[in-house]
């Protein structure tokens, strides 16, 4: 989930989530830090079954407080990876290579990817597609990472700053 407001707790997000039964209760949740140790509004809730999960995903774009917040699915692999790459202790990744796109055009291609970038040295572009629960099911969360080594890396990124669009 995002677009927590920063001092959201545990037993916010456990109000939130009360028609839903959360894995371990408050231990199913785990928020993200900035690598700084600020809360970054996000964070990971698990469910203790998938039917608790779709039930939970109905909750995407209601409110706590002034903010609403976006629900969508995950799985235990993502949780992990960002846990283990956020928050005050993260090892530093500003020089591993990868590359995290989110919010891409559902018709977006691996190929439009590899051209956004082009002069650059991608090893891999990865592309994945998931449907989001919407009243309409019709929205889908588009996302994709890639992998380029050295300074290809920095000038990605500048990339992205410059032309923060990809067109599908």
């Amino acid at each position: 989930m995002m677009g927590l407001p920063w001092s959201c707790s545990a037993d916010e997000v456990m109000c939130f989530f009360s028609d839903c039964k959360i894995q371990n209760g408050t231990s199913g949740i785990r928020f993200i830090y900035t690598r700084e140790g600020r809360p970054s509004g996000e964070a990971f809730v698990e469910f203790e079954s998938e039917d608790e999960e779709k039930l939970a995903l109905k909750k995407d774009r209601e409110t706590m407080g002034h903010r609403y917040v976006e629900v969508f699915k995950s799985n235990s692999v993502e949780m992990d990876w960002m846990l283990k790459r956020t928050g005050p202790n993260s090892p530093d990744t500003a020089n591993d290579g990868f590359v995290l796109l989110r919010g891409l055009p559902f018709g977006c291609s691996k190929e439009e990817i590899v051209q956004f970038f082009s002069g650059l040295k991608i090893v891999v572009a990865q592309l994945k597609s998931e449907p989001t629960m919407t009243p309409l099911e019709s929205s889908w969360l588009c996302s994709g990472q890639v992998l380029m080594t050295g300074q290809e890396l920095a000038e990605g990124i500048i990339a992205l700053a410059e032309e923060p669009v990809l067109r599908g």
